[in-house]
């Protein structure tokens, strides 16, 4: 029984340090992302949206 509270308490805690270290990294690639989405041609999400029933 104590065993698993341990390993799901160790699970938490490397989803936690997992996700700031996501959090971190999306920081420094958010001018590529940018730029990405900046080069895409705005028909690419415009067209193709169907609004019948």
């Amino acid at each position: 029984m104590a065993s698993t509270v341990v390993a799901v308490g160790l699970t938490i805690a490397a989803a936690g340090f997992a996700g700031c270290y996501v959090l971190q990294a999306m920081k420094h690639m958010e001018p590529q992302v940018k730029q990405v989405f900046r080069s895409l041609p705005k028909s690419a999400f415009s067209g193709g949206y169907y609004r019948g029933g």
